[in-house]
């Protein structure tokens, strides 16, 4: 699970739907948390169709912040709170009234179709690839609707051959660990088995079940599986099919899919596959869990709010190594640096060491000395006086690479990302707070740097723009 502030929300079931709660989550969202989750309490057995209009309400709130947000019913998660502990925990109810001028709820509840628990064991199947709210929304109505098992069907390789920007998908093993987590979330109770699909029925079409839950994008497999089952002289399984959760975007509402997602990757990134794959590479040359790179760190760098600090940054760093006398300590400090960066925020290297001590944590493996290069980049010194010669020279080369861009011919568009980065910030403001940061990079000793001085030059000249901008208001 990804460490940054975690809020914990918990109100009545029949909050949602209400001004008051839509309000709240609104704000909770522009808080930067890195997670919030939704718990309502006493939550009724009903039918699917009232779980699933509440779902698509709540998450499509959700699906234009980056903050990582789920929604949990007490009723079948009852000892969640007993389990997670959170940096930050509202654990208060949120007194919703009705008021004079504040409709009680905008949502219209449906009172017809399967209810919660009906079946005893159930499927579902998909690619769930960069797991996202459409996937959220069908795993916790599958696992509404049954009370004992669930198989997850999660497509093979062999299947997505022909997939767009086929580079940025996730691993079968990195998928299925975003499913299981997300599942063990949502509710612990219910038996889960993966199976990779290897053709489009996978193993519904001979198993022991009753339902299948399907998107309306793939509720014609229902039908070629029954037809299967059929032949082979088994029951027909009824269908819960689901809707579909639009995402807006300045072309108008279109499907959210995987597919949009990794061009969205690719895009806020500026990779090709080739360098996503690169990239990837060199992540596999520091450490074998590909989990933390696929999901995690991925996730991180790609989210909306960021401009320079991406994995473009990242890949440009890791060609400025040369020199490192313990490359991989050098490469994992790259790697985790920038993994939290909020503009607004000024314990973002904080908050990456604390991430980059639960992925040593996990791996066992020492977290000081990394821990220590990823804190000087908040004040690009090197006067770590406790560091062997060694490691000070690798410290040396990961603050270098990290202020290569200086150097760069692409240093205009740098200073145009760190501008879209800072946008909250009038243009006043900005122009004099960027200014001093400038000053402070040209008293700053720069120890190997191929060109020192296109570095001071470019430096100087985005200055004299600042200045020249404010003379000209």
């Amino acid at each position: 699970m990804k460490h940054h502030e975690k809020l914990l929300i918990v109100c009545s079931f029949d909050s949602v739907g209400t001004q008051m709660l839509d309000q709240k989550l609104e704000e909770y969202l522009q808080t930067d948390q890195e997670e919030i989750i939704l718990y309502l309490k006493r939550t009724p057995i009903t039918h699917l169709k009232v779980y699933e209009l509440i779902l698509f309400h709540l998450y499509e709130k959700a699906q234009n912040y980056p903050t990582k947000f789920n929604v949990i019913f007490d009723i079948f998660n009852t000892k969640f709170k007993n389990h997670y502990q959170f940096v930050i925990n509202l654990d208060t109810e949120i007194n919703i009234q009705t008021k004079l001028n504040q409709p009680h709820q905008n949502i219209q509840f449906s009172q017809e179709g399967p209810l919660a628990n009906q079946f005893k064991r159930g499927a579902n199947g998909g690619t769930f690839d960069h797991l996202h709210i459409g996937h959220k929304v069908l795993l916790s109505l599958s696992l509404l609707a049954v009370n004992e098992h669930l198989t997850i069907g999660i497509t093979g390789d062999i299947l997505l051959q022909k997939k767009k920007l086929k580079g940025f998908l996730q691993s079968y093993e990195t998928r299925c660990k975003c499913v299981k987590e997300f599942c063990s979330l949502f509710r612990p109770d219910i038996e889960l088995n993966f199976s990779e699909l290897v053709d489009p029925a996978g193993p519904t079409k001979n198993g022991q079940f009753e339902v299948l839950i399907a998107t309306q994008e793939t509720q014609k497999s229902l039908e070629y599986i029954n037809n299967l089952r059929k032949e082979g002289g088994l029951n027909e399984l009824e269908g819960y099919i689901i809707g579909i959760i639009e995402n807006s975007n300045n072309q108008g509402d279109v499907k959210l899919s995987s597919s949009q997602i990794r061009e969205q990757i690719q895009e806020k990134n500026r990779l090709s596959e080739q360098e996503y794959l690169e990239l990837k590479s060199e992540w596999l040359s520091v450490s074998d869990n590909l989990y933390w790179f696929e999901s995690i760190l991925v996730d991180y760098y790609s989210q909306p709010q960021r401009h320079y600090h991406t994995l473009r940054h990242i890949y440009d760093m890791l060609k400025q190594l040369n020199g490192a006398k313990n490359i991989k300590n050098v490469k994992l400090a790259t790697f985790f640096h920038d993994a939290i960066y909020y503009p607004r925020n000024n314990d973002n290297e904080e908050k990456s060491i604390l991430l980059f001590q639960q992925y040593a944590q996990e791996c066992n493996m020492d977290s000081q000395l990394i821990s220590t290069f990823i804190l000087q980049t908040k004040s690009h010194q090197t006067d770590v006086s406790f560091l062997p010669e060694d490691d000070l020279q690798d410290l040396m080369v990961f603050l270098d690479a990290d202020m290569s861009i200086l150097e760069s011919d692409a240093y205009s568009i740098y200073a145009q990302d760190i501008r879209k980065e800072y946008q909250h910030f009038p243009d006043k403001d900005y122009k004099t707070g960027r200014t001093a940061v400038l000053q402070k990079f040209q008293k700053s000793k720069i120890f190997n740097l191929r060109s020192e001085e296109k570095a001071r030059k470019n430096i100087q000249e985005e200055i004299e723009m600042l200045q020249n901008q404010v003379v000209a208001k």
